[in-house]
C-alpha cells in the first residue's frame, strides 16, 4: 500500500517545495540488514510530477521500499553511501529522475521496464553494504573469486585412484573451508560410477573436485550464497560457468614449469600406452589427468600398443608421438595452486 498526502500530485508538489515525502513501498525485499534507503531527486515541472507518479506505482508493484522523493537541488549527484554499522547500518542511494522518466543511479540508468534490473542492483547494494563490486566469473566479486581460489588451492592429501568418488568427495568436504553440496542427480550418478580413475594426491582441491565430478556428468562451481561463499557440484547448464580441471599457465616456457619436459633422452618403445605414460610420469614428477568423458565418448583404447623406433628425443616429443597413436594429445596446465599437470584429451 502506498501512503500519500492527499494525492500523488499534491505530495510531489510538496516535495518540490523542500518538504520531505516518504513513500512506504513495502520493505519485504530490503528487510535484511543493512537497510537500504533510496532518495530520488526530481526535475521540476508537470512532466516530472507525472514521471514520479508512474515510478511510485512501478516501485510499489516491485516491492521496493524505503524510497524518498524530493525536488532537485544544485549539486545533486548520484551516489551510494554507507552509514553506521551492525544493526544500525544504512546504505543511502541517491538517484535522479529526469522529466522523461529515466531514473539515473551510480549503477546505471533505468526506465520503467527496467525495474527488475533496478531491484537486482539494489539487492547487490544491500549485499555489498555499499556500491556493488564488479562481478567476475560465477557472479562473484573479484574478492570473492580470489577467496574461493585460495580455498580451492589447498592440496588434496589423500590417495584417490581406485577409491569410490562419493567417499573421496565426503573426505574432501570435511577438510574444505567452504560448505560443499552435491546435486542429488550428480550424487546418484557418482555412486553408480566407476572408482576414481586418476591419482589426485597433491593436486589442488578445486582441480581434484572438478576432475572427480566430470565422469559423473557434474561440474564444480563456487557461488555466493545467503550465508557467504559455498561450493556446489551440479549438472552443467548451457552457457554456464564451471571450475576447470587445470588452468592455462601464465608461463609460456614449459621447461620452467616441468624442467624435465624438454630434456633429451634415448628412447625405443614398443609397449602398451599405460606402461609408457606411467614411466614418463615418474620421470616428470607431475600428475597426469585424463579427459575421461571424451575418451569414452570417442571410444579411444587407452590400452593400445604404441611404438617409437630407437632415437634420441625429448619427453614432450615422446608424449606427443605416443598419444597421437591412440588419438590423443596433451597440454600443460596448472592447478589452482599454480602447480603443473599434464591434461590428456582426444585429438
Amino acid at each position: 500500500m502506498v501512503h500519500l498526502f492527499p494525492s500523488v500530485v499534491t505530495a510531489v508538489r510538496l516535495a518540490q517545495c523542500g518538504i520531505w515525502l516518504f513513500v512506504s513501498l513495502g520493505a519485504t525485499a530490503l528487510a535484511a540488514k543493512p537497510r537500504v534507503e533510496v532518495e530520488i531527486a526530481m526535475e521540476p515541472g508537470v512532466s516530472g510530477n507525472a514521471a514520479a507518479q508512474k515510478w511510485v506505482k512501478v516501485l510499489n508493484d516491485a516491492g521496493i521500499g524505503d524510497v524518498h522523493f524530493r525536488g532537485s537541488q544544485d549539486g545533486d549527484r548520484v551516489t551510494v553511501e554507507s552509514k553506521g554499522s551492525g544493526a544500525s547500518a544504512i546504505v543511502k542511494v541517491t538517484a535522479q529522475l529526469d522529466s522523461r522518466g529515466a531514473l539515473k543511479t551510480s549503477g546505471g540508468q533505468f526506465s520503467y521496464s527496467d525495474v527488475p534490473k533496478l531491484k537486482k542492483w539494489l539487492d547487490d547494494v544491500q549485499a555489498s553494504g555499499g556500491p556493488p563490486q564488479p562481478k567476475t566469473v560465477f557472479g562473484l566479486t573479484t574478492k570473492q573469486f580470489e577467496d574461493a581460489k585460495k580455498v580451492l588451492a589447498r592440496p588434496v592429501g589423500i590417495s584417490t585412484k581406485g577409491m569410490r568418488p562419493e567417499k573421496i568427495v565426503e573426505q574432501l568436504r570435511a577438510n574444505s573451508k567452504l560448505p560443499l553440496s552435491l546435486d542429488p542427480t550428480i550424487a546418484q550418478a557418482m555412486s553408480a560410477d566407476d572408482p576414481v580413475r586418476d591419482e589426485l594426491d597433491g593436486v589442488s582441491l578445486g582441480t581434484a573436485l572438478a576432475a572427480i565430478a566430470r565422469p559423473a556428468g557434474g561440474v564444480l562451481a563456487p557461488r555466493a550464497g545467503a550465508n557467504g561463499l559455498e561450493l556446489v557440484i551440479t549438472e552443467p547448464k548451457t552457457g554456464g560457468e564451471l571450475w576447470p580441471i587445470g588452468w592455462p599457465p601464465q608461463e609460456n616456457d614449459q621447461s620452467k614449469l616441468i624442467p624435465k619436459l624438454l630434456e633429451f633422452t634415448d628412447v625405443e618403445i614398443e609397449l602398451p600406452l599405460p606402461d609408457v605414460l606411467k614411466a614418463i610420469q615418474e620421470r616428470l614428477k607431475v600428475p597426469f589427468l585424463f579427459d575421461h568423458n571424451n575418451i569414452v565418448r570417442q571410444k579411444i583404447d587407452l590400452t593400445k600398443m604404441v611404438t617409437i623406433p630407437a632415437t634420441k628425443t625429448f619427453y614432450r616429443k615422446i608424449l606427443d608421438r605416443i598419444l597421437a597413436q591412440a588419438g590423443l594429445k596433451c597440454e600443460v596446465r596448472v592447478d589452482d595452486a599454480g602447480k603443473p599437470l599434464i591434461w590428456i584429451t582426444p585429438l
